[in-house]
């Protein structure tokens, strides 16, 4: 049986690119004819953008705390964090907590590490909070023969203490909790050391006892918790203290946290427990903001848990500072819908103006219906146009007619221009039948006026 001949197919590729083109031209055809109204509509959309919110800083800094502290190694971590995100973050070491107030409100640095219950200063109005994202346990080491049970009171009396540095958070704390059992700290037995000094000086023998605010994170209490004969004084009065302080928590190391073999501690211990904040200003940038909000996430993930109300962090707890928007927003729905997929400044941009897109959307997307449209309206109002010279030469043709010796050159070369014209225009795909159209009525005229040119006065 003969084969068929096959058939060609279709250049299918070619037609696409024609189309393509197609678009692309009646696209900046678009362009060019309204440049008067789209150029001024970009500038005041560039202008508006930058205004509202101006590109993040490459560089951060954050004040953290003495060597080795909490506020370091959680500041160490974030560096890490940032870095994923191409932004520098500056460690500032500083004397503590309330040092970092200090540094904050006079613009030396971004961001700050704080703990709930520092004094403020005449500026807090300023300050906004990022959340709390840890525990810091006050801790009373001591060494010697291990205390059950005692006084606060009765197990100073006769003791050589630090009580860190000023502006220190742990000499704060310290302070208020003496003053509270009444114990006047202005006497030879109560020194002024940071933490490391304190530590050293501890394990030498050179004072009982030293008081420090620091996390599970803080290589100091890493150290002096492994150290033997150094104990923790367990602060058998810890609701008290939390009923009187709003901003301390009472919380337990529990017996076996530290270790199973042999256990370690001992014993269940009460300690007095304020928090780890992030403070800023209303200045930084909400996405920078946002990498910290992150960062605290992330770091609450994989940190150890050893502390009985551990697990509810990051969170707002220290309410003397007002809340963060870009916080408030961060705890009620989490992180923004584009983070992960798309840099972390169009993300933290997304998310605040998502709002407004989507209103402009419903504004925009009936206009954007009608572009198809558009083009075949440009196309029609170009044609119409050619129609209405075409015929504005007709007219003048009929009433040649009754002029003698009429100048029909003129009028031929009116009608050439134009239809030099109409061959030169471009006309998208679906108005094509209309320029033919067009065409040859200029060719019907043209023939017409011949025909009068030809015909005797």
């Amino acid at each position: 049986m003969p084969r068929r001949p096959k058939k060609p197919l279709p250049k299918v590729s070619r037609n696409y690119r024609e189309i393509i083109a197609d678009e692309l031209l009646a696209f900046w055809t678009s362009l060019v004819s309204n440049w008067m109204f789209i150029l001024p509509s970009i500038l005041v959309i560039v202008v508006l953008v930058h205004l509202v919110r101006p590109m993040p800083p490459a560089t951060v800094r954050i004040a953290t705390g003495q060597t080795n502290s909490t506020s370091e190694v959680i500041g160490q971590q974030f560096r890490e964090a940032f870095a994923k995100h191409h932004v520098k973050l500056e460690l500032i070491p500083s004397s503590g907590a309330q040092d970092n107030i200090k540094l904050i409100e006079s613009g030396q640095v971004d961001a700050a590490f704080s703990q709930g219950g520092v004094d403020l200063g005449e500026h807090g109005g300023v300050l906004r909070s990022l959340g709390s994202i840890a525990y810091q346990p006050l801790w009373l080491f001591y060494r010697g023969p291990e205390v059950k049970q005692q006084d606060l009171n009765h197990f100073l009396k006769d003791r050589t203490v630090s009580l860190n540095i000023p502006g220190s958070g742990s000499r704060v704390l310290a302070e208020q909790i003496l003053q509270a059992h009444e114990i006047n700290i202005d006497t030879p037995r109560f020194v002024t050391m940071n933490a490391s000094d304190s530590l050293k000086a501890l394990h030498k023998g050179e004072i009982d006892a030293m008081f420090v605010v620091a996390g599970m994170e803080s290589r100091n209490v890493l150290d002096l918790l492994e150290s033997p004969g150094i104990h923790v004084f367990d602060f058998n009065m810890a609701d008290a203290y939390a009923r009187r302080f709003k901003y301390l928590d009472a919380i337990v190391l529990p017996r076996g946290a530290l270790d199973l073999s042999p256990v370690s501690p001992s014993t269940n211990i009460n300690l007095l427990a304020t928090t780890v904040d992030i403070l800023a200003t209303d200045q930084l940038h909400p996405a920078i903001q946002l990498l910290f909000l992150d960062a605290a996430r992330n770091f609450d993930e994989k940190r150890a848990t050893f502390f009985s109300m551990d697990g509810k962090f990051p969170t707002y707890m220290d309410t003397r500072i007002p809340e963060s928007e870009v916080a408030r927003r961060f705890f009620k729905e989490g992180t923004p819908f584009l983070w992960g997929y798309a840099p972390y400044w169009i993300a933290s941009l997304f998310d605040e103006i998502w709002f407004y897109l989507l209103a402009f959307g419903a504004i925009a997307i009936p206009a954007l219906s009608f572009l198809p449209n558009y083009r075949k309206t440009h196309a029609e109002l170009t044609l119409e146009e050619c129609y209405s010279a075409l015929r504005a030469i007709e007219i003048e043709m009929a009433q040649a007619r009754t002029v003698k010796n009429y100048d029909y050159q003129g009028l031929l070369h009116r009608l050439d221009t134009l239809k030099l014209r109409v061959r030169s225009l471009w006309i998208p795909t679906g108005n094509r039948q209309f320029y033919y159209d067009l065409r040859a009525a200029v060719n019907i005229v043209r023939e017409d006026l011949l025909a009068d040119m030809k015909r005797p006065d």
